[in-house]
């Protein structure tokens, strides 16, 4: 019972600052620690817990390969904005669903290795950079207030996915449990959010910059995969969210040298 809360307070608090840093300081911001090691990291820690360092480093490999399926989400709903953007947010929800579903379905029949998988996730990153430029910036100006109703949606969506993910990954296989993994569960449930309240643009805005940020989870999966063996659960778990850390702030770095110059 007490690890059952601990997935859910922990869920909880990630979706909510995501939800207010996309209202008080920006989209861009709000996409790209959309893309840090969040809800893959909760499901993987806890998944490592549960199941055993090896089952989770295993799982690990293939949440890096399931991100591409974690970026088809975003990119059919970008799509679908770019061409319809009074495309009702409902419509919207089951397109990125079963894309995620879809893609996921096909990589979780592959046998990924640890270089395979990266070079994989890579590939498709750069692919969203490119396709993902073409959405505008836009900062929210006026911010609403966070309701109950819309905590709860915000919460226990995200919540749900990783409690249903972490008690069946015995049951599923290191293979697509972290397929499934790479699920946006604090994400998703934002952008929706951001969507129904204020529109397609600044959805847009947050996507630009999400694979970008999704880096950041490749690097820690990386990792992880990696140091459990050597380090165990923990310090394999501080080292790959440093790791992923000073890629987002290196590359935040670079960006904002690159605008002055």
């Amino acid at each position: 019972m007490t690890l059952f809360l601990l997935k859910i307070i922990v869920t909880v608090a990630i979706v909510l600052a995501l939800s207010i840093i996309a209202e008080r300081v920006s989209p861009k911001w709000a996409g790209l620690l959309g893309g840090y090691p969040l809800s893959v990291a909760i499901v993987l820690i806890f998944i490592g817990i549960q199941e055993g360092e090896a089952f989770a480093a295993e799982s690990a490999i293939h949440t890096l390969a399931g991100l591409a399926a974690n970026l088809s989400i975003f990119a059919t709903y970008g799509l679908m904005l770019t061409l319809r953007p009074n495309l009702h947010w409902l419509v919207c929800i089951m397109l990125g669903l079963t894309s995620f579903f879809a893609v996921g379905s096909l990589l979780g029949q592959i046998d990924f290795t640890l270089i395979s998988a990266f070079a994989f996730i890579v590939s498709a990153i750069l692919v969203c950079i490119f396709g993902f430029k073409q959405f505008a910036e836009i900062k929210i100006t006026k911010a609403v207030k966070l309701s109950f109703r819309v905590a709860f949606v915000r919460a226990a969506s995200a919540s749900f996915v990783v409690l249903a993910i972490t008690g069946l990954a015995k049951q599923l296989g290191p293979q697509m449990a972290g397929v499934l993994a790479s699920f946006p569960a604090t994400v998703f449930p934002m952008i929706v959010i951001v969507h129904v309240t204020y529109g397609a643009a600044p959805v847009l805005a947050t996507l630009k910059h999400f694979p970008i940020g999704l880096g950041a989870t490749s690097i820690f999966c990386l990792v992880y995969a990696l140091a459990l063996a050597p380090y165990g659960l923990f310090l394999g778990t501080v080292i790959s969210f440093g790791v992923a850390t000073v890629y987002l702030l290196g590359f935040s770095a670079i960006q904002q040298k690159m605008r002055r110059s």
